[in-house]
């Protein structure tokens, strides 16, 4: 979470900015969101890390809300750039929900039932993402 008065970024790890694509679902409609139902809504993101994700959504989404998340990271195998797809589906808490452009709202989420394996492939994610291609 980024803090103005400090003017640093205070998460754990940094977040990747990435562009992937995200279905989300409310697990547990209340009155104010009423509007999304249980439907499944796709997203994309614009940052991610081990440990949450933001993504873009027409609906704004009250804070506190758990959400389901469904996406697809690509990884390397050995070294090499043959790229293999794995899914990652995990829960989330709606932790902010700003306007942005366009009548959109950013959605910041952190993941609440990630599993260490899964939060060990995300890290090797960001890894690859930012090693330099040879």
């Amino acid at each position: 979470m980024y803090n103005r008065k400090w003017g640093k970024d205070r998460r754990r790890f940094q977040r990747l900015n990435l562009n992937l694509v995200v279905w989300y679902k409310v697990l547990h409609p209340q009155p104010e969101n009423n509007m999304l139902g249980t439907a499944e809504r796709e997203a994309i993101t614009t940052d991610i890390s081990p440990f949450g994700m933001a993504f873009m959504s027409s609906f704004n989404i009250p804070a506190f809300t758990d959400l389901g998340l469904k996406f697809i990271i690509f990884s390397s195998k050995d070294g090499s750039y043959n790229t293999l797809t794995i899914p990652m589906e995990v829960n989330a808490k709606v932790r902010s929900c700003t306007p942005g452009e366009k009548n959109e709202y950013r959605v910041g989420v952190s993941f609440t039932n990630i599993q260490l394996e899964q939060q060990q492939k995300l890290m090797k994610f960001a890894r690859e993402s930012l090693r330099p291609f040879v």
